[in-house]
């Protein structure tokens, strides 16, 4: 088995780049009524969509980054991009290999949410790249197998649905998502992670400017 050093540092300075290039057109975006802000939270995931996968145990991980809210024009509509970082991963055994799983994402998901008074709900699309990854696979008699991030799945697209509370400034936001990709790529990957797919739930706090 090969160690592998779970570096957040790639994924933190590509946020504190996009930190910046947000903060620079801030003040255009208050005159139009948008909003910018940030937000973190915890995350609960797992991996769905393998009927041979058995004593799955899902990770308790963080999330968090920016946001932006854009009215759609007078309506109760708003367009809400986002660009986050988020830990992933679970525990489960597939046939008689077992295996445990960590993931790094930088995700971008682009939600249509629907504002009434102080509630709001949301629907939306997700894309994220595999920033890190740490884990391993080991057979019935607990030997390990190689594997390193290149085997797997860099790109993976999918759904969320949430709903929140806006208070000032203030939001609380629980979400729900799911990929609707495998996260092997290679063969000789897949035989031990299957059809297997992340899914997660989050809640957020956030704050706007």
């Amino acid at each position: 088995m090969r160690t592998r050093y779970f570096s957040f540092r790639q994924p933190f300075f590509t946020l504190c780049f996009f930190l910046l290039g947000f903060s620079a057109i801030q003040a255009q975006m208050t005159e139009d009524g948008a909003r910018f802000g940030l937000k973190l939270g915890i995350n609960g995931t797992n991996l769905y969509d393998d009927a041979k996968a058995e004593n799955r145990d899902g990770r308790i991980g963080l999330t968090g980054g920016l946001f932006a809210k854009l009215p759609l024009g007078s309506s109760h509509f708003s367009l809400r991009p986002e660009l986050l970082l988020a830990t992933k991963g679970a525990k489960y055994q597939l046939d008689s290999f077992r295996s445990s799983l960590k993931f790094a994402y930088i995700e971008l998901p682009v939600s249509l949410e629907y504002n009434l008074s102080i509630l709001n709900i949301h629907v939306g699309l997700n894309a994220s790249y595999l920033a890190n990854s740490k884990g391993e696979f080991k057979d019935e008699q607990g030997n390990p197998i190689d594997f390193d991030k290149g085997d797997l799945e860099k790109i993976d697209f999918g759904w969320q649905a949430g709903a929140g509370v806006d208070i000032g400034n203030i939001g609380i936001h629980l979400r729900i998502s799911r990929g609707l990709k495998s996260i092997g790529e290679k063969q000789t990957v897949s035989d031990y992670v299957g059809s297997l797919k992340n899914a997660a739930w989050a809640l957020t706090l956030s704050y706007g400017f």
